[in-house]
């Protein structure tokens, strides 16, 4: 393929380098038709086939995609912002089941952690960008380098908040060392809320994640949706669920490239309270600033936003029962771009538990006597019972009333009363009675 003759309506093309892992790469299904035809204004630079050319569907990555990326949906919504002599330019670098790490021979995002150039990412990215300005150049484009979209975090679930942290950090320093653009802006894509809520550890690297804007000037967060990823998948994103990450990517590249105050600080909010029917939770938003900031609630059931739950308390329901539950605070303050960070998830919603006692026998155990069961102290309030007699351990057919009067078969047996109590939202809790005396004669 000969080089690219520049469009004659664009002049001018921004350059965002595409890295990270698998969702970055480009996974979300369905893909093709005439959604994704070939944009005019939309142009790579491949992994594999080092040309500048228009940009595809899947785009030519480091490893082999199979859907559409945000790099794609991001630009498109970009383009919407720009005039029509500009168009973007895609360094498609992303790898699936890459991340941090030392491991020998193994594809690593590590600055300096890699054995051969041909396992060290980082900088297999930066070469693949300067190639593909000076190809976009040799064509004829006015280039300017834009920003770097991230999307990854799945594959370093082992590492503590800290640690990724510290190798995210590292990296973005290398990214903007080696590109000589100290303020380079820098997007994180949030992981699936679906991967997060049940892979043990990918909650360390989203918080660590949701942290990055408060901890690095010229960085932004861009939110992922719940519901958005692949059938029978919690890791990678459908279309729709790329589509809006495409939104929220560049929402997130505005804040990272024109911060030009402090960014609020934003800490994750904690959820106090024990995750029972009927119980109320109140939301620990943690210290948020500079000075004072106003804070907006909204709590989710199972990661969907529940209607009217706006406050920094919420009483579980019914419909709660079985589900987790978790709350995001949205941050604001005149002069500084609004934050939102979610909480870890509760437990799972269950029902509280009735106090009880042991019941007890009154009356004498002989035959054509009433025994009465005496259920004792059970609460709180007012709660429902229900009665199975026993005779020797074994339930005896038809004796479910409070009171029970010993026959011919219960001579020289003992007799026990188990008692069931029942209220709403509550658990149904049953007590045995101790055993009473062996049943005598009739005098």
């Amino acid at each position: 393929m000969g080089p690219v003759q520049a469009v004659p309506s664009v002049k001018v093309l921004h350059v965002f380098l595409a890295a990270g892992q698998s969702n970055m790469s480009g996974r979300g299904l369905p893909v093709g038709g005439a959604n994704d035809a070939e944009d005019p204004r939309i142009f790579q630079y491949g992994a594999k086939l080092r040309t500048f050319r228009p940009a595809t569907v899947p785009l030519d990555m480091h490893d082999a995609a199979t859907g559409i990326s945000p790099a794609t949906t991001m630009a498109r919504e970009y383009l919407k912002t720009q005039a029509a002599n500009v168009g973007v330019l895609i360094i498609p670098a992303a790898h699936g089941k890459t991340g941090f790490t030392r491991a020998p021979g193994t594809l690593t995002w590590s600055v300096g952690a890699a054995i051969s150039p041909a396992s060290d990412l980082p900088g297999l990215a930066v070469t693949q960008t300067l190639e593909g300005i000076a190809a976009a150049r040799a064509a004829g484009y006015v280039v300017e380098l834009k920003g770097i979209l991230w999307h990854q975090g799945e594959n370093n679930s082992a590492m503590s908040t800290a640690a990724y942290s510290s190798k995210l950090d590292q990296l973005i320093e290398f990214f903007r060392t080696k590109l000589a653009a100290p303020n380079l802006p820098f997007v994180l894509g949030r992981m699936a809320p679906e991967g997060i809520a049940v892979v043990p550890g990918r909650s360390n690297v989203d918080e660590s994640q949701q942290e990055t804007p408060a901890r690095v000037p010229y960085t932004g967060f861009a939110a992922s949706e719940a519901g958005g990823v692949n059938a029978g998948d919690i890791t990678h994103f459908s279309r729709t669920g790329i589509q809006y990450l495409g939104r929220t990517y560049l929402a997130a590249y505005w804040h990272a490239a024109h911060v030009a105050s402090i960014p609020l600080n934003a800490p994750i909010p904690k959820i106090r309270g024990t995750a029972m029917v009927g119980t109320t939770l109140t939301v620990v938003p943690g210290a948020w600033g500079p000075g004072q900031v106003s804070l907006a609630y909204q709590w989710f059931r199972s990661h969907i936003a529940i209607s009217g739950a706006t406050r920094a308390a919420y009483t579980s329901g019914a419909a709660d029962l079985g589900r987790t539950l978790t709350v995001e605070v949205t941050g604001s303050k005149a002069g500084h771009p609004s934050r939102s960070r979610m909480s870890s998830g509760t437990a799972k919603v269950v029902r509280r538990s009735l106090t009880s006692a042991v019941p007890s026998i009154r009356g004498t155990a002989k035959v054509g006597a009433t025994l009465t069961a005496v259920p004792g102290a059970w609460g709180p309030g007012r709660v429902a019972f229900a009665y199975q007699w026993y005779r020797s351990h074994v339930a005896i057919s038809g004796a479910t009333r409070n009171t029970y009067r010993p026959g011919s078969a219960d001579r020289g047996r003992t007799l026990t009363v188990e008692v069931t109590a029942s209220k709403a939202d509550y658990t149904t809790t049953s007590r045995s009675s101790t055993a009473a005396a062996k049943v005598a004669g009739a005098s």
